[in-house]
């Protein structure tokens, strides 16, 4: 699969067409704070650190809403137009702050470029579902984080209740947002489907420790007691163990 030609048309020649407004949006404009997008669950689950990856990093977006809680921010990505935006709105946001942050090309279908045991803390958001080769990216994960750091993740739930439904009527649910598959790939590029539990087999067949559960999306505060089956989108916190067994 050719990431980079897909994504440059997705991003770098805009040919996303994303649906219009979304579901019940008067309510949810009265209810905000109860608005849980993947970014503000990102946010609450993560703990400061030295180092931090956001590997899919699009334009830095969430990078910039990390930016005080790590000293040094790295970003990876295939398509080179989100790299070049990326780079150009931290210049214009954070002129002194630019040093700290490092954005670097890269498939996630291969090794990833760092060291071992490099990162504090990785994100992987709305990204796994199109890797091709989940369990190597998740392998590498490991190997680049230090004994103790963890990765977030999220990735659209196929078990919400309203995908239940719809394939009980014999519906394709649609995970991603763009409809314009055809130009852009077939439901927006995403080629793997998870529930919580296979998420959480993942990384621990990797050597990782599932320490949170958790859902985004309007009042996901409320839905969290079973996100599984009332979240649109699943995140696990995954720990690398301190003491490593050989």
């Amino acid at each position: 699969m050719n990431y980079k030609k897909l994504y440059e048309k997705q991003y770098g020649e805009n040919q996303l067409a994303n649906s219009t407004k979304p579901h019940f949006w008067g309510l949810r404009k009265l209810l905000k704070k109860f608005d849980w997008n993947r970014y503000t669950v990102t946010e609450q689950i993560i703990n400061p650190g030295g180092r931090i990856l956001d590997v899919g990093c699009g334009d830095g977006f969430l990078l910039r809403k990390l930016k005080d809680k790590f000293i040094e921010l790295y970003g990876l990505d295939v398509a080179p137009s989100r790299l070049r935006e990326a780079k150009e709105k931290v210049k214009d946001l954070y002129v002194t702050e630019v040093p700290r942050f490092n954005f670097i090309e890269g498939n996630l279908d291969v090794s990833l470029p760092f060291l071992d045991n490099f990162f504090d803390a990785i994100t992987c958001i709305a990204v796994l579902e199109h890797v091709y080769d989940i369990f190597l990216l998740v392998e590498e994960m490991y190997r680049v984080l230090r004994p103790g750091g963890y990765v977030v993740i999220q990735v659209p739930n196929i078990a919400y209740f309203k995908y239940r439904v719809s394939l009980l009527f014999g519906k394709l649910p649609v995970t991603s947002s763009p409809y314009n598959w055809q130009e852009i790939g077939w439901d927006g590029g995403h080629i793997h489907y998870f529930t919580m539990k296979k998420l959480c087999l993942l990384f621990e067949s990797q050597g990782f420790l599932v320490k949170a559960k958790s859902g985004s999306g309007f009042l996901s505060i409320f839905r969290n007691w079973y996100p599984s089956l009332l979240c649109g989108d699943l995140f696990i916190k995954a720990q690398k163990p301190k003491i490593l067994v050989s």
